[in-house]
């Protein structure tokens, strides 16, 4: 592999908004694989940039990081792999309805209490 088509780690971080230490903390979970170029330097390739945007939006979606990762070792598994992965991005839209009406039922509480407090305001 052309040493022109790889990112140090540094450069890497630039491109990803992902600082060194959150990369190596990746490495360690198994999310990342760099290629070790000379003097054991880690690389990383233009496809490894792509796959930390998918790291991102499954965790922008709720995604911990374990699930992340068996998220993408099943993707590295291949087309087979496809009703496993529908099953575990239903699963979690099924848990995030469940928080999305908690947080809904926080805010109807909310803007009932400051009705009160407002009202309470108002006769003192």
């Amino acid at each position: 592999m052309s040493n022109k088509n790889l990112y140090s780690i540094g450069e890497f971080s630039k491109l990803t908004g992902l600082s060194p230490d959150t990369i190596r903390f990746y490495e360690k979970k198994q999310l990342l694989h760099p290629h070790h170029g000379p003097r054991r330097l880690r690389q990383y390739t233009p496809a490894q940039v792509e796959h930390v945007a998918l790291l991102l939006r499954l965790k922008a979606a709720g995604f911990t990081l374990d699930e992340i990762h068996a998220y993408t070792t099943y993707r590295g598994q291949g087309d087979e792999t496809i009703p496993t992965r529908l099953r575990l991005m239903s699963e979690k839209i099924a848990t995030l309805h469940e928080k999305q009406a908690d947080i809904n039922a926080s805010i109807e509480y909310l803007k009932e209490k400051m009705i009160f407090l407002r009202q309470q305001q108002k006769n003192s």
